[in-house]
């Protein structure tokens, strides 16, 4: 099949303050406006979504910190829907082990490719798809050894409904009824010097349609992140990352049958550049080596990318 093309503008504005309302209790608000617009041979759409949010972060003792939040979207195309999260930490005294906990609640409306998108092998969109809802909790803790190297681990577990995933026929995206991602993140962090850190991440994820146990699409069981933070001068930040996504499970675009996708490693490079106190200049390279790879499998993922800016800030 040629090539289709769907073009896609983003445009958002956004307000976020930062009070301290009194001693270890800080309020953060804000306010943001998002519009969507998207054009094809076959589509011409528009969407929208206006939110507020208020979060307390509260310093409860020295060692007990709990941050809660509430949030309302109003979307244009599905209406309102409230969320919200709440997550203590405690700092156990003698290790300073850190015991953290969260659970909330989440919101997701189909993207405008979902809803009305064309694409090759007579894939259409689903107008009548619903937004994804989510209930969540993760615990874990955190753990310093030394000045220089601390780790952590966290089980995480989502409830989803509505799951937005493929059709039967793998032609259309319907809402599952139920689904349900868990897993385990693990990191360790290093300070090697004061101008040399890094990092390792990984995640384990299992995800499954809760209504008949068969393991979701593209989704990476392992996960795994080697990241450097590097400062040669004062004024500049060099980022390198490494991301490996392991072994999917995915459907062969010819024949469609399962079989696996993924084991694909990916390098960024990101650098900042601090002018003055008001001027930064940025730079960011995704996929450096152009690797060549699909998700899903018959879609060819974005090669090399590069970006630059600048960003401005008053005092």
């Amino acid at each position: 099949y040629p090539p289709t093309s769907f073009d896609g503008s983003r445009t958002k504005f956004d307000w976020r303050g930062n009070f301290l309302v009194a001693p270890g209790q800080r309020l953060v608000a804000g306010l943001e406006r998002e519009n969507e617009q998207a054009d094809s041979a076959n589509l011409s759409a528009k969407t929208g979504n206006q939110a507020g949010y208020v979060e307390l972060q509260s310093e409860i003792t020295k060692r007990l910190f709990v941050v809660g939040n509430v949030r309302y979207d109003d979307n244009d195309s599905f209406g309102g829907h409230p969320t919200w999260r709440i997550a203590p930490a405690f700092i156990v005294p003698g290790t300073e082990t850190k015991l953290k906990a969260s659970y909330g609640t989440g919101f997701k409306p189909p993207q405008l490719y979902q809803l009305y998108g064309v694409g090759p092998y007579g894939f259409v969109g689903n107008p009548n798809l619903q937004p994804e809802t989510s209930r969540g909790y993760d615990a874990g803790f955190e753990q310093p050894i030394g000045s220089r190297l601390r780790v952590g681990v966290t089980y995480f577990h989502n409830d989803i409904e509505n799951l937005i995933d493929y059709n039967s026929t793998y032609t259309s995206l319907i809402n599952i009824g139920q689904a349900r991602t868990y897993g385990v993140e693990a990191f360790a962090s290093v300070e090697f010097n004061d101008r040399l850190s890094g990092r390792f991440d990984y995640t384990r994820t299992t995800a499954i349609n809760a209504v008949t146990g068969a393991e979701l699409l593209r989704r990476p069981r392992d996960k795994y992140s080697l990241s450097a933070v590097w400062r040669p001068l004062d004024r500049l930040t060099i980022s390198p990352t490494l991301i490996y996504l392991g072994q999917w499970q995915d459907i062969d675009r010819s024949t469609f049958v399962y079989r696996p996708g993924g084991n694909v490693a990916i390098v960024n490079l990101a650098a900042e550049y601090t002018v003055n106190d008001n001027v930064t200049l940025f730079a960011r390279g995704e996929n450096l080596f152009n690797k060549q790879w699909e998700d899903p499998l018959g879609w060819l993922q974005p090669g090399l990318g590069v970006f630059a800016g600048v960003k401005l800030t008053t005092n």
